[in-house]
Formats: structure tokens, sequence, C-alpha cells
């Protein structure tokens, strides 16, 4: 509705307008809406008041600005096949409903209709309707139970897992390349399971307890190839298998990662996994190369700590390389941290080395 303006009836009976007035009488007439006596009133007013004849003509602009502006209906429908197609569904609408009325039949329902209205817009907005159907198969996929048979009901390649009988081959394990790796808890407190994603032409998920030989060795191949697998990989694997350390030959593939590893990351977290066992010889040069040969600060400040623990506990007094080796670092090194640790040790071994 349009709003109250003040018009004052002249002598000649033709009405006149203020400029307040004559605002709100601006657009109406741009848009062609006012009556014969507004617009007489508009046009007598702008010829006298240049602010409001300036008004005006950014009014008439803006409509012409709209006229020519291409229409998004004409863009999608340039042929005016959706809007035959609307009219022709009206049409059939109409008839549908008096074919009811005539009939005494019951007039369409409600969920029906919302159908209908759905359709409607998918049609006009292509891209709702896309992202309407992508949140519906999200939504499902999420519902669904997996199927009994062990395939996923939103993949297409079916998903086997591997328990302890069945080996992995040599040249599957070349081949083989790790997804992801999961500790999952288990039925007993305090236990879990480990699961090995695979991918390969069929994936596989390797699944067993920590001491599983298959896992064991799924593990230590990817904690030794640091080039093929990416280092959060490299780092669970470690994680797992710093539990088994009282295996001989877990304890040197974590020596080989402290030492070897090109993520100074996984190198620590290795050779944090060998406390404890440097009465073993091969721990005991793993924790001295590191020591003098690592590049990362924080690599050999471990290894200090762990030597200096070890000789402090008396675990290896009579290695005669870590006394050698402690004593030039203590005189020696760069790092004020390490010089200060290898001095402290030092006055612990025994007058003997």
């Amino acid at each position: 509705m349009k709003p109250e303006t003040n018009l004052t009836p002249t002598n000649d009976a033709k009405l006149a307008v203020n400029c307040e007035s004559a605002e709100r009488l601006l657009i109406y007439y741009a848009c062609d809406e006012a009556t014969r006596e507004e617009r007489a009133a508009v046009e007598q007013h702008v010829g006298e008041c240049a602010n409001c004849a300036a008004m005006l003509a950014v009014e008439l602009r803006l409509q012409q600005m709209l006229a020519t502006m291409p229409q998004s209906a004409d863009e999608l429908d340039l042929a005016g096949e959706l809007l035959a197609q609307c009219r022709s569904e009206l049409a059939e609408a109409l008839d549908d409903s008096r074919d009811h009325v005539k009939l005494g039949l019951q007039p369409q329902g409600f969920l029906a209709r919302c159908f209908a209205w759905c359709r409607m817009e998918m049609v006009m907005h292509p891209a709702m309707g896309a992202a309407f159907f992508v949140l519906m198969g999200l939504a499902v996929g999420r519902v669904m139970p997996t199927t009994s048979n062990g395939t996923q009901s939103a993949g297409l390649v079916p998903t086997s897992t591997v328990y302890a009988s069945p080996r992995i081959t040599d040249q599957e394990l070349q081949n083989m390349n790790v997804s992801a790796i999961y500790a999952v808890p288990g039925q007993a407190a305090g236990t879990q399971t480990i699961e090995v994603h695979l991918r390969s032409m069929k994936p596989m998920v390797v699944s067993g307890g920590p001491d599983d030989e298959d896992v064991k060795r799924l593990l230590s191949f990817v904690v030794a190839n640091s080039q093929r697998f990416d280092s959060d990989l490299r780092m669970n694997s470690v994680d797992v298998l710093r539990g088994r350390t009282n295996d001989e030959d877990i304890r040197r593939v974590l020596c080989a990662s402290s030492l070897h590893d090109t993520n100074p990351g996984v190198r620590l977290r290795a050779l944090e996994a060998l406390h404890g066992f440097e009465q073993d010889e091969t721990v005991r040069d793993t924790l001295l190369d590191a020591l003098l040969h690592d590049t990362n600060p924080g690599v050999r400040i471990e290894a200090v700590n762990e030597l200096r623990a070890t000789v402090e506990a008396g675990k290896a007094t009579t290695d005669p390389r870590i006394a050698r080796v402690l004593r030039d670092l203590s005189e020696h090194d760069s790092n004020n941290y390490i010089r200060l640790q290898a001095a402290a040790a030092i006055r612990n071994v025994g007058p003997q080395q």
C-alpha cells in the first residue's frame, strides 16, 4: 500500500506536493504506478526543485538498469522449455483438481504436495538439489550398518580382515601400502587389538594383538622404510612396538630407526622406546652413535640422558667406550647441556675407566 502523501489542492484543481511527499512519490512515478494527478504534481514539483529532480533522475536510471539486466530465468531456460513444462504441470494439476471435485475424491495429500514442491525447487535450483542429495547420502551411509559379509555399504571394493592364521607373503609386503594403524581396546581390561589397514589390489585389514607375528612384521617393515611411509605411520608403529622391546628383533628395528630415520621426531621416539635395555650392546652402540653423530639436539640430549642413567645405575661400568665418549663431550661439545650431563656422568664412572 502506498504511503499517504501530503497533497494540497490548488485553485486550478491541481495537486501540489512538497519535497517530503514528492520523495515518497518518486519511486511510484519511476515505476509508472502513480495516478494521473500524482504524476502531474511530481512533474510540476521537480520542475521547480533541483534536488527532487536529481533524485527522480536516479530512480529512472535505476529502473532502466534493472530493465536491461539479464534475468536469471532466461539464462537457465533459454528455449523456454522450463516455463512450458511449468505451465503444462499447472494445467494438469488444475485438471486433476477439477476431476477430484467431480468424482468426489479427496484432494491431494500433504506429502504429495511437499514432494511436488521439492521437485520444483530442485529443478529451479540444481545446486541446492545436488547438495541435498550429497547430505542425504552421507546421512544414509552413517545410519545403515555394514553388511554381514564384510563389504562396506558405501564402497565398491570389499575389505577383508586377516587374523593370525593367514600370513603376509614377502611379495605382498613389498607391494603393499599402509593407509592407517589403529589401536582398538580389547574386550578384556588392559588389552588392545592392533588394526593395520593395507591398500592393495584388494584392501585388507591385518588385525591381532601386539604380539601377533603378522602385526609385528608389518609394523617393523613400516618403521624400517622411512622413505616409503609417512612419519605419522612410522610414529604410530614405534608406539606399538615400544611395548615389545623384550623381543631382540624389535630392538634391532628400533635401533636402526634411531640412527637412520629421516624424521628427528621418529628417531627420538625410537630412542625413548629403548629405555631400560642399555645392557644390550647394540642399544649402547646406538646411544653412543646418536650422541656423537645425530644433527638434532633433542635426539642427542635423549641419548646423553640415557647414558647418564645407565652409568648411575651401574649397568655399563665395564664398557670403556662410554667413559671415553662422555669425557670427550664434557670437554669439547658445543651444547652446554650435553657438556654438563656428560661431566655429571663421568663422576659416577669407576676409577678403572
